[in-house]
């Protein structure tokens, strides 16, 4: 749903045709996409390619995913660098934190 030229609202997660109703456990919230900058003028490409991310996590089962894969990898690597100690200098490879 447009609100403006700058911001959009997309349901990442809703119903699924093959199991004809709704998998998840609580009603779906959706992304406010705020748009900083865009490269191109059409809303729908750039909100096919956000949907397109919410489906690329493979280390899990949830086909389904709320937030893009690009975000969610972020979060957990935010969740595990919290407990190392201060003075210390984490391993900047990404398969440290997977």
């Amino acid at each position: 749903m447009r609100l403006d030229d700058a911001q959009t609202i997309l349901y990442t997660r809703g119903s699924v045709d093959f199991f004809r109703t709704y998998p998840g456990l609580y009603v779906p919230n959706p992304l406010l996409l705020h748009a900083q900058r865009r490269d191109t003028p059409d809303w729908n490409l750039l909100l096919k390619e956000t949907l397109a991310l919410t489906k690329m996590n493979w280390n899990g089962t949830q086909f389904d995913g709320a937030l893009p894969i690009t975000l969610k990898a972020a979060r957990q690597v935010g969740d595990i660098l919290k407990y190392v100690p201060d003075g210390t200098t984490p391993d900047p490879r990404y398969r440290f934190y997977m």
